[in-house]
């Protein structure tokens, strides 16, 4: 399932900004500017990492507060996981734009493959540099600025590692709670980091992850139940699938083909290619490993636009190496067996893991 960029995070980012009075450079999710017609005093945006459509499904009874409320279905971006994802809703962006397009990245400037989000070497674990790679590489402009300059209402950002702490889902509701009661128009992201945590260490069906989601969705409900005048929408970054693995250093004639170690995820793993390979490379892929995977050149990405539509940031070429896997299966990537192994993961191209959930509360 490729992502729909007419109908995905983006754009409902976009159709924020625009009822905010801000800049957007996309076009809007239509279902959310219906909701938006009411203008409501708040905007309530809560984000629960990997809770996708297969999740609700799966999980949560079909009369639950989330079911009732579902309005429909839409698109992640690709890759479909928390990097791009999330950062595509906090810029408005598509990730060929921002940049942010994994969970590790290849930056040339230090050779390293870099966690964006913790600033270290994804293959040692050490420090990355002596100063914050994406800050100074990859800097974007977020939908909170582009609000409060825009002046007609205020945004926060509620999260463990937002502008507005918190620590704790009781931490979190309390606070969006207590922010909604103030008089000025405004729009609250929370972000919260369940069931994506609990999914990659017992599998996306286990039992744990369902007195999670219920408990989760316990909790949402009660906060509606306090709020006034506010529109909540609960939504997801991605889904989930569980899968296995191919562990690369177990294919020498592979490995003997490449730069350095795989990047971006294990579901959507770029490959940097020697040269004198380059040709012989994908039939060599596609003997080792079958249909598990989509191999896309580095202008087939280009051409099918898989990170989106919009001026490509001035990286994206380096990051998106001479090759990319793209799971359409239930096989993952991994460098060596040094690389943990989820239960459960997400960034492939199946519809488990792209289609994730809009979750519309009007609360006069």
């Amino acid at each position: 399932m490729y992502p729909d960029y007419s109908n995905c995070l983006v754009n409902l980012a976009c159709s924020i900004l625009k009822e905010f009075g801000a800049p957007h450079s996309h076009s809007t999710l239509p279902h959310m500017d219906r909701l938006l017609e009411r203008k409501y005093r708040n905007v309530v945006i809560l984000l629960l990492d990997g809770m996708g459509v297969d999740a609700i499904q799966h999980h949560l009874a079909p009369d639950g507060f989330f079911a009732r409320h579902l309005l429909c279905g839409y698109s992640s971006v690709f890759p479909p996981t928390t990097t791009s994802a999330t950062v595509s809703f906090m810029t408005g962006l598509t990730p060929a734009e921002h940049g942010w397009l994994g969970w590790k990245q290849y930056f040339s400037e230090i050779d390293r493959i870099v966690i964006p989000f913790r600033n270290t070497d994804f293959y040692s674990g050490e420090n990355a540099a002596s100063f914050n790679v994406a800050s100074r590489y990859l800097p974007y402009q977020s939908i909170f600025n582009r609000i409060n300059e825009a002046g007609m209402g205020k945004a926060y950002y509620v999260s463990m590692f937002g502008t507005t702490h918190i620590d704790t889902f009781e931490e979190l509701t309390v606070t969006v709670s207590d922010l909604c009661r103030t008089n000025e128009k405004k729009l609250i992201y929370a972000y919260w980091h369940q069931p994506d945590t609990m999914m990659h260490m017992n599998g996306c069906y286990d039992e744990s992850i369902t007195h999670e989601l219920r408990g989760l969705e316990r909790e949402v409900e009660k906060l509606a139940e306090k709020l006034s005048d506010t529109l909540m929408v609960v939504t997801a970054d991605h889904g989930h699938k569980n899968l296995t693995y191919y562990t690369l250093t177990d294919y020498p004639e592979i490995i003997n083909m490449m730069k350095r170690p795989t990047s971006i995820e294990s579901r959507a793993s770029v490959f940097y290619v020697r040269d004198e390979y380059l040709e012989q490379f994908p039939g060599v892929f596609k003997n080792t490993f079958g249909d598990d995977f989509i191999l896309f050149s580095k202008e087939d990405v280009k051409r099918e636009k898989l990170f989106g539509d919009g001026i490509a940031h001035a990286k994206f070429d380096d990051f998106i190496g001479d090759f990319l896997a793209v799971s359409v299966s239930d096989k993952g990537i991994v460098y060596s067996d040094a690389v943990i192994k989820f239960q459960s993961d997400h960034a492939g191209m199946t519809g488990q893991e792209m289609m994730i959930p809009l979750i519309a509360i009007p609360i006069k």
